[in-house]
């Protein structure tokens, strides 16, 4: 997937900004803003926002937002501004792989938007589909295709509207969200045909389990666990979290076969199963208690990785629900 094109979300601005504009273009940096009025100030902040990120100064970007997203000191701030800014910096999380703040920047554009009355307006909807976007792309690099397709066809229909409306600013993104969409589609062809695959090896590492000799067995167990583990990653990957949690429940159990100690390999797995079960309502607390009960193992295990992932977990597990239960009454 390519990345959002964040121009074609910026808000109409209600200002001139010409002559200052020509002025950052010239230094880079913006110019004193004591002597401009609030909505001048506000605008040019806004705009040279969009200019660092233009410019590839991703550091210099985020420090303007995060000014201007935590002054709560700043008079008459548009919500639409307020709103693009928290898409920027989900923009900016996710060129530096931080997927989990990116959802935390999404749903505080959510709860922005929510306030805004006109909801049919271009600027309100461009935000919207956008969102969408980089939900999207959050979902596929985190191997949840099943939801980036479902954030995908929302924000290809809000696109498709967007263009009937003014086809030069918003053609290019709806030309992304197609070829979005045919990259997870082909993604998803692929992951069928590997997890066809398993389910042979599988069948087969089951069969060799009646072997008479013990280190064929032991061998065919290691495999087995291996095979089940994948089978997981791909149910939990295309969306379907129930067997996703059979295939890991299956492969711990084959895995205490091998090693009744609950090492690393158990640790992974176990994992595997918490993300499984976060995604079934009605298994949540189960998952956080599975969560809550290996954090201690991975640090005793000193799994650094491990660690950072559990704890994302833990400190994420709402975020998917209530974004899309606010995107409900937006797109």
């Amino acid at each position: 997937m390519k990345k959002l094109l964040i121009e074609e979300s910026f808000p109409t601005l209600k200002t001139d900004l010409t002559a200052l504009t020509a002025q950052v273009g010239k230094t880079g940096e913006l110019p004193p803003l004591q002597d401009l009025d609030t909505a001048t100030a506000i605008d040019l902040r806004l705009w040279h926002v969009k200019y660092l990120m233009q410019h590839e100064r991703q550091h210099d970007a985020a420090m303007a937002i995060d000014a201007m997203v935590f002054d709560d000191s700043i008079a008459g701030f548009p919500l639409l501004h307020h709103a693009w800014l928290w898409l920027a910096r989900m923009s900016l999380f996710i060129d530096s792989n931080d997927y989990m703040l990116a959802l935390g920047s999404a749903e505080n554009a959510l709860n922005v938007l929510v306030d805004v009355t006109a909801k049919r307006s271009e600027d309100f909807l461009a935000i919207v589909a956008s969102l969408l976007y980089n939900l999207a792309y959050v979902h596929y690099m985190t191997d949840d295709n099943a939801r980036a397709v479902k954030e995908l066809t929302k924000c290809q229909k809000l696109f498709e509207r967007l263009v009937k409306r003014n086809n030069a600013r918003f053609s290019p993104m709806l030309v992304y969200a197609v070829e979005a969409s045919t990259t997870i589609f082909k993604s998803r062809i692929k992951q069928m045909n590997v997890f066809a695959h398993y389910q042979t090896t599988t069948e087969l590492y089951t069969a060799m389990l009646a072997d008479k000799d013990s280190q064929k067995v032991r061998m065919a167990l290691a495999n087995l666990v291996d095979s089940l583990r994948h089978e997981g990653d791909l149910m939990l990957q295309m969306g379907n979290a129930r067997n996703a949690v059979k295939f890991y429940t299956k492969a711990l159990r084959y895995q205490k076969k091998i090693s009744p100690v609950m090492g690393h390999k158990e640790l992974t797995l176990s994992i595997g199963l918490a993300k499984a079960l976060l995604r079934l309502v009605n298994r949540r607390a189960a998952a956080e208690q599975l969560l809550n009960s290996l954090l201690p193992l991975a640090q005793r295990l000193q799994a650094g990785d491990e660690i950072l992932e559990i704890e994302q977990l833990l400190n994420n597990r709402n975020k998917n629900s209530n974004i899309m239960s606010m995107l409900k009454g937006m797109s």
